[in-house]
């Protein structure tokens, strides 16, 4: 995907056309709701936000249809900002005497929290606009007859290799969100957003050993995204890639080697180890009862944590990507945000409130999973900037080395430090050429020791869709992870 241009600046591809005549959900109801808030004292903010989507989810397990699922599904919620702290409520009606009842209930919870410290959010621009992602054919006129063939035809072309795969799960979703955001502030945003995402579950089985693989691809769009993915190609290539692992991989012997990743493996680097301490409610604390704190404190802006080569971008506006936004859910404009920039921590992931707990201004990290969630700082795509590395001088001036290409298996501390990958797909380096298959190599290091390891980082980015959890209900939300290849060197593998 194509996404930098001179000087770096990123520049979409496909502008970004505004909202069809469609029938809208009643802007009246968010209205009504945010006059009645007015009238009660103490409020700093109130927004309102009313929401409906269609969506649909089959399955074919082992060439078998699984299930079948269309629903549609609407609602609202209400979140009170008063000194003493915020209230949320929210429901599956979309009524004035729902948003009173909502108002009253958002209301005496803000009240009611009472807050160590007072609330405060960072002065925004109220917004009036519109947007929607284009679709080149809407998801919604492609049948259930073509998706679950579309699915039987993957499982099919598996099958072909004559490799010995079990578990055979092929999961596609896909839906629409149109929303109406209000606030008492004057913004008016309406969007429409579709998603499609297709998850697949494979196990390869050979001489007595297996390997799974467990791969997503997502993203906003029509069809024609799951089209461009060539799955029928891909999923094959997959399995085949699998079973050579598994008859010809050798373990690699514990000692110290230079380590190229591969984009997804470059990409959950960003996303764990980067993406997940620069959310500053869990720097300032929010989130320690739930998912842990961070090894970042508010005070390391400016301070190195990698090479020259490690900038590290979350970007909502990458056009066509699964974690695409254009207005965050508090009517903040989407942006991309450089977390590590050439290896200094640059800016946190920001909400309102965190923005002005810390004296900036929010850049646009509020997002909920649906109309019943409370918006939290999220990330959207998050990855590794490109460098201007070609591929084979990546591999060039690696004497003794292994190509971690992909992993199975990940972990990391609740301070996000402390991490582990081992890899789904590896290969040794010797004198810069690929020397066979590297069997389950596993890394093993601390935050600072991979991003400041890194001395080349190639041209080419590539993107893997992902469900990010966090909070309390948990909320999976739709996210890209990614980056080009990187180089590091003198690390520790076993």
């Amino acid at each position: 995907m194509a996404l930098f241009g001179t000087g770096g600046r990123l520049i979409p591809k496909t502008p970004m056309r505004p909202p069809s005549d469609r029938d809208m959900i009643d802007e009246e109801v968010a209205l009504a709701t945010l006059k009645e808030a007015e009238a009660k004292a103490g409020v700093l903010l109130a927004e309102v936000r009313l929401e409906e989507r269609d969506r649909r989810h089959m399955a074919v397990k082992e060439g078998e249809i699984s299930s079948v699922i269309s629903a549609h599904d609407r609602g609202m919620n209400v979140r009170v900002v008063m000194r003493s702290g915020t209230g949320f409520a929210g429901g599956n009606t979309v009524s004035k005497a729902e948003g009173l009842r909502l108002l009253q209930r958002a209301f005496r919870n803000a009240k009611d929290s009472r807050r160590r410290t007072e609330v405060s959010l960072s002065p925004e621009p109220s917004v009036k606009t519109s947007w929607e992602v284009h679709q080149k054919r809407p998801l919604i006129d492609v049948g259930s007859d073509e998706k679950l063939g579309y699915l039987k035809d993957l499982d099919r072309a598996v099958m072909k290799t004559k490799v010995k795969v079990r578990g055979r799960f092929y999961e596609l979703k896909d839906y629409e969100i149109e929303s109406f955001f209000a606030n008492t502030e004057g913004s008016r945003i309406r969007s429409f957003l579709p998603r499609v995402v297709l998850e697949s579950t494979n196990a390869v089985i050979s001489k007595g050993e297996s390997a799974q693989s467990l791969r997503s691809w997502g993203a906003s769009g029509g069809w024609e995204k799951v089209e461009a993915w060539a799955l029928d190609e891909v999923l094959p290539q997959e399995m085949r890639m699998l079973k050579a692992q598994l008859d010809k991989g050798r373990r690699v012997k514990a000692g110290t080697y230079d380590l190229v990743c591969g984009p997804e493996v470059a990409g959950i680097a960003a996303h764990e180890s980067c993406g997940h301490p620069m959310e500053a409610d869990r720097i300032i604390g929010r989130e320690m009862s739930q998912a842990g704190r961070s090894f970042v404190s508010p005070d390391m802006i400016g301070k190195r944590i990698g090479s020259e080569y490690a900038t590290v971008i979350d970007d909502p506006t990458l056009p066509g990507s699964y974690g695409y936004y254009a207005y965050d859910e508090e009517g903040v404009k989407a942006r991309p945000r450089f977390l590590y920039k050439a290896g200094i921590i640059n800016e946190f992931l920001h909400n309102r409130e965190t923005a002005s707990k810390l004296g900036v201004q929010s850049n646009g990290s509020s997002r909920s999973e649906f109309y019943l969630r409370e918006p939290i700082v999220r990330m959207a795509n998050t990855f590794v900037a490109p460098g201007d590395f070609e591929d084979d001088e990546i591999f060039g001036d690696v004497k003794d080395g292994v190509l971690m290409h992909s992993f199975t298996e990940w972990n990391i501390d609740d301070k996000r430090y402390n991490q582990k990958y081992v890899s789904r797909e590896a290969y040794f380096i010797k004198d810069g050429e690929i020397a066979g298959p590297a069997k389950n190599c596993v890394l093993e290091i601390t935050t600072p020791g991979f991003w400041g390891a890194i001395d080349a980082v190639s041209r080419k980015l590539d993107f893997v869709a992902a469900e990010c959890g966090k909070g309390d209900p948990m909320q999976a939300m739709p996210v890209f992870t990614g980056g080009p290849m990187l180089r590091l060197r003198s690390v520790a593998l076993r």
